[in-house]
């Protein structure tokens, strides 16, 4: 089964039987409250990582979404290739979010790259963009954070987004995909 049906599958679980009953862990100590849902590995297969505020029969408000392979060790005479294919597959499969993804940065020694909305969305002198960061080390992975940043703020600040379940799985299939040794 791929990573995007269980995805589907785990969030139905919560929506129907509530957090206690899916592999959840409840976030009480910062406001608001919120939830880590955990979608769990088979062998070779990726898991993934669902942080969000709240949820309803269908949809979720979405934090963070992570995407990682815990038994696929990186090659270490290709990690720079197999990053930058990463990154090239990431922003060839996620085109249907509200902006194009592109590289940003590409930190080789380090094995991470971090790709943005290009160009992101403005409303006024406010700015609202996807950011993909990628790292190998110690296993391939891949978050997803909606940011928002104004001017004046000394720092970016993480906003939720509204997504349906159909489009949680679809991400983090297209992101397990983009992360495959192929």
């Amino acid at each position: 089964m791929n990573l995007g049906k269980r995805v589907i599958e785990q969030l139905e679980q919560l929506a129907t039987k509530g957090p206690k009953q899916v592999d959840a862990v409840i976030l009480t100590s910062a406001p608001p409250q919120g939830y880590i849902i955990g979608v769990p590995a088979g062998a070779q297969e990726p898991s993934a990582a669902i942080t969000l505020e709240a949820y309803d029969r269908y949809s979720v408000t979405l934090r963070q979404l992570e995407v990682s392979y815990s038994n696929s060790p990186v090659d270490e005479n290709k990690d720079e290739d197999y990053l930058r294919q990463c990154t090239e597959r990431v922003a060839g499969r996620l085109t249907y979010l509200e902006e194009l993804l592109a590289l940003l940065e590409f930190n080789a020694a380090d094995n991470w790259a971090q790709l943005r909305s290009d160009p992101p969305h403005q409303e006024n002198e406010t700015l609202t963009y996807w950011e993909v960061l990628l790292g190998l080390v110690p296993r391939p992975r891949a978050r997803l954070t909606r940011y928002r940043w104004t001017p004046g703020s000394s720092e970016r600040e993480p906003v939720t987004y509204p997504a349906t379940f159909a489009i949680l799985g679809r991400v983090a299939n297209d992101l397990a995909l983009s992360l495959a040794k192929k």
